[in-house]
């Protein structure tokens, strides 16, 4: 089992819809997959449930008690126009998280609450894919102890870069490593842009050899489809963006194999 957190300290860089539209091409591969929302705008539990807002139990649950809670209890099927979206499932998550979270800070051994109970499922999935907050919280904290491989998507704005050097700081001190097994890749990006480009490659050149070459493009569809509450290949199978996450997906998996 991989697990793989998707983050930047950035907001509206397209780390959501990075996880929607590759865990919907890793599902469509027949990889066993399933995707953790542990950001408490809980846009990503939106799309993969259909819209659905209220829940029994959600990922808040498990930190807030994983002993009356464990994450077995709060998995669900995926949904994409009212039907289960084959091998691909959620641990969905609401506003409380916010508030559990914050409660959760006098725990011992508090950023190792995902670590543990993703012993539990360790044979359930090929791969788990989480979607974290904007932030340094305690669940990006957790994310981080928790997952192998970091993917950190970097936009058409040139602010997107700001605090990558420092995300890599807080991501080798969490894992006590300065090896830290991290990927950025260009979302949004725009051919055409050639002055931002520019830029974005100059800056990224000190990473060279985490920058995954292939690409997102900036894509209407890709908004659309999360209004619509699908991912993108649900939503309209055609799109030439699709073919951008199978690449993705397909580079992303090759640097799980090394």
């Amino acid at each position: 089992m991989d697990v793989i957190a998707i983050l930047n300290q950035k907001g509206g860089v397209g780390k959501t819809t990075t996880v929607i539209n590759l865990a919907a091409q890793y599902a469509k591969e027949g990889k066993r997959t399933l995707v953790i929302d542990l950001d408490p705008q809980a846009n990503l539990t939106s799309v993969l449930t259909g819209g659905q807002f209220e829940f029994e139990l959600t990922i808040a649950d498990v930190f807030a008690s994983s002993k009356k809670t464990p994450i077995t209890k709060v998995i669900q099927p995926a949904f994409a126009k009212n039907k289960d979206i084959p091998n691909l499932f959620i641990c969905p998550t609401d506003i409380s998280l916010s508030r559990v979270i914050e409660q959760s800070l006098a725990k011992i051994h508090r950023e190792k609450i995902l670590t543990n109970q993703l012993e539990l499922i360790k044979d359930d999935f090929d791969l788990i894919l989480l979607d974290c907050p904007p932030n340094l919280s305690l669940t990006s904290v957790n994310a981080m102890m928790a997952s192998s491989l970091f993917v950190i998507p970097i936009d058409g704005g040139s602010f997107s870069l700001n605090g990558l050097s420092d995300l890599l700081d807080a991501l080798e001190e969490v894992k006590e490593t300065d090896a830290v097994n991290f990927l950025v890749f260009r979302n949004e990006y725009a051919k055409s842009n050639k002055l931002i480009n520019n830029f974005l490659d100059e800056q990224l050149a000190a990473f060279s050899d985490n920058v995954l070459k292939s690409t997102v493009a900036k894509s209407e569809v890709v908004g659309q489809a999360s209004v619509s509450a699908l991912p993108v290949m649900y939503y309209k199978p055609g799109a030439i963006v699709n073919n951008d996450y199978k690449r993705l997906a397909k580079e992303i998996t090759s640097h799980l194999e090394d």
